[in-house]
């Protein structure tokens, strides 16, 4: 039997139908007379359709968003995604360059329809020409996103327009980065921390917790989550081949400088959570849910907050606790241990000093302070 792939489909399931559509349009793939058609049972009639309306998509005009625009410049920068009937333009090579985590980010905040900047300021981004988009007008902008959607999203927005206005001067769009400069908002100090640390006590509560509900894939995330740092995305996604006793080998999938693998050896309380949860080699992931598949990053989020819901109903946990959480509570222990930062760096596979730096702000201060205290103790009494 051949098997033929074709590209942009989508499969969806309804009340036990399966019904077939083309990515790019939204349109179903049916016959003439409106009937669903099989790929299994209809390949020739299938492909022939889909053909069909792919050739109706690219005679289509091509639209065109106002010259000089923000959205114009979006739409150069990361392309037109395929989606209502209109054709796909490419994006550009630096657009392609960012890692699949960072594009997806971006997007939240440039989509044209549903993104942060479209939904605080309530105007078609066509409408907003780049000339009157003078810094004055970012600080605006940053302002009615921080108060739409708070103070981090706020700032986020400057990095995002910074980021893409410097692109935009580099293909002749912009002659100044009027984004560039402008500065944050000030977090609220009556708000929690986004992602505050957990107890030890609650992330013992959660692993019970996931062990009593039968959540085996959900306690071997919540100990890389706190033993090896790992951030949602790598959860979610490393092959079980990564675990090569008594060390981890990954790339980290949000990653700028290629390829870099991290070695690492695991500590022990992830080693015994791995022997207990037991590793798949035939598995996707190393991670998996109790069907032996995959979960996906918005799957295990969903798992988790509905335990620490649960758990704090009963007085275990306390409200607030998220998957990433459990990665600034490594960083804060590592730095609370006096560990040096290159090696806090290795373990946690950060890139630079900076981010190494934002694990350190949640850290014992006076702890530290206390062991330089006592290091110049030694010093001093061993010239008495």
């Amino acid at each position: 039997m051949t098997t033929v792939h074709i590209s942009g489909i989508k499969r969806y399931v309804s009340n036990g139908t399966t019904y077939y559509y083309l990515r790019a349009s939204g349109e179903a793939i049916t016959d003439e007379a409106g009937h669903r058609l099989d790929p299994n049972k209809q390949p020739q009639e299938f492909a022939a359709r889909v053909e069909a309306i792919k050739a109706k998509l690219a005679a289509l005009p091509k639209p065109k968003a106002k010259a000089g625009s923000l959205l114009d410049l979006i739409e150069a920068w990361r392309g037109i995604p395929g989606t209502d009937g209109r054709p796909k333009r490419d994006p550009s090579p630096e657009w392609l360059q960012l890692s699949p985590a960072t594009r997806k980010s971006y997007e939240r905040m440039i989509d044209p329809k549903q993104g942060y900047l479209r939904r605080a300021l309530k105007l078609d981004l066509g409408t907003l020409m780049l000339p009157a988009i003078d810094t004055p007008n970012v600080v605006k902008i940053r302002n009615k996103v921080g108060k739409a959607f708070g103070f981090w999203t706020g700032n986020y927005a400057v990095t995002v327009l910074s980021t893409m206005f410097s692109w935009g001067i580099l293909y002749g769009h912009l002659t100044v980065n009027t984004a560039k400069g402008v500065p944050d908002l000030e977090r609220p100090e009556d708000l929690e921390a986004q992602h505050r640390p957990w107890a030890d006590t609650e992330f013992a509560a959660m692993v019970d917790g996931a062990r009593e509900r039968g959540w085996r894939g959900i306690v071997l995330a919540l100990g890389l989550g706190r033993f090896a740092g790992w951030p949602t995305g790598d959860i979610t996604h490393q092959p079980p081949s990564v675990w090569q006793r008594p060390r981890l080998i990954y790339t980290r999938r949000k990653t700028r400088k290629g390829r870099k693998i991290t070695n690492v050896l695991a500590p022990d309380p992830l080693i015994a959570l791995l022997d207990e949860v037991g590793v798949n080699p035939e598995a996707k992931t190393l991670v998996v849910n109790e069907a032996g598949e995959p979960y996906t990053a918005d799957g295990l989020r969903t798992m988790i907050n509905r335990l620490c819901r649960e758990l704090a109903e009963e007085g275990k946990v306390k409200k607030g606790l998220n998957i990433h959480g459990l990665r600034h509570s490594l960083g804060n222990e590592l730095y609370d241990l006096g560990i040096e930062r290159e090696a806090r760096k290795r373990m946690m596979a950060h890139e630079s000093d900076a981010a190494s730096l934002i694990y350190e702000q949640g850290g014992n201060k006076s702890r530290q302070a206390d062991k330089a205290t006592r290091a110049l103790n030694r010093k001093h009494r061993s010239k008495r």
